[in-house]
């Protein structure tokens, strides 16, 4: 049996570059066997492979496809809208962010039960595409706040829950962050930012704004502590110091006191309507005169934080 061989004939540039639009891009060719005779009208068995990069072991996307060759040996196809095989590393053709990476394009054909490569080459830019490059609107780590409910999070965005998700299937968040928000399982994994609950705070640098920025400690296992992303500070007061003594008179004075110092006399509550001898103390209650709760925090409300991947 004679072998097939593939000769390119054409291929088309990509449509949307910085953002995947889904619509694939056409690529076209001639089919020839080992004696060099067109393969006309006949059908043909594909495997399609995005790699990100010339070097990269695993693609990132692999479709296959049957073509049907014309009088000529020309077939045509859409990468981009074959049947997923299942080594893809993400789970949909629109996962390929091409805006990240120049991705290389092989092109298998099947022979009896296996596939040998006949193509593998980068895949051409076009001026639009480089345009589009340049004109990322959201890059892969951007944090912003979305004011829906977690199922309705769009595409291309993740929740900041702290969860562990795969290096290879989040590849351009991962090469954004790295693990500075933790390590996954240190080795497929990485973790994603826990926001819930959190308030943000800008990292203090060499700003001097934090006087506590080196004690502050990882948020995940492996991720940042001290004056760096990711590191996490729990909530704290300033202190507040003073002195409070005993005494034979009110320190309150005859016109009464109220707020959040007040006194007490053998173990009960006085506000300091006169003077009064004997053991007096003076105690701080903040919740006299304003609200309280089991954290410290201005008036809020909750929003979903979530990171572009």
């Amino acid at each position: 049996m004679k072998r097939a061989i593939l000769i390119i004939a054409c291929l088309a540039v990509i449509t949307a570059y910085a953002q995947n639009s889904g619509l694939g891009f056409n690529y076209q060719a001639v089919v020839r066997n080992t004696s060099g005779v067109l393969l006309a009208d006949t059908d043909v068995n594909l495997r399609v492979s995005l790699y990100p990069g010339q070097n990269a072991s695993s693609p990132t996307w692999v479709e296959t496809h049957t073509a049907h060759t014309d009088i000529s040996g020309c077939f045509g196809i859409n990468v981009g809208s074959g049947q997923r095989d299942a080594s893809s590393i993400v789970s949909n053709y629109l996962d390929v962010n091409f805006a990240a990476i120049y991705y290389w394009l092989k092109i298998e054909i099947q022979e009896g039960s296996t596939y040998r490569e006949v193509s593998f080459s980068q895949l051409p830019s076009s001026p639009y595409s480089e345009v589009a490059y340049n004109a990322i609107l959201f890059p892969a780590g951007m944090i912003v706040p979305f004011a829906g409910p977690v199922e309705n999070i769009p595409y291309g965005w993740i929740l900041c829950d702290g969860s562990a998700v795969s290096r290879a299937e989040y590849a351009n968040l991962y090469n954004a962050i790295g693990v500075c928000w933790g390590t996954g399982d240190g080795s497929t994994t990485f973790n994603l930012p826990d926001l819930r609950g959190m308030f943000l705070r800008g990292v203090s640098g060499n700003s001097g704004n934090d006087a506590d920025a080196e004690n502050r400690i990882v948020l995940h296992n492996g991720g940042n502590t001290g004056n760096h992303v990711g590191s996490y500070q729990g909530d704290a007061i300033r202190n507040i110091t003073g002195s409070s003594g005993l005494g034979t008179r009110a320190p309150f004075g005859t016109a009464g006191y109220s707020g959040a110092l007040y006194g007490s006399e053998s173990g009960k509550d006085w506000n300091g309507t006169g003077g009064c001898d004997g053991p007096r103390m003076m105690h701080f209650d903040a919740s006299r005169v304003v609200p309280v709760g089991s954290d410290n925090r201005p008036k809020n409300v909750y929003v979903n934080y979530i990171i572009k991947y």
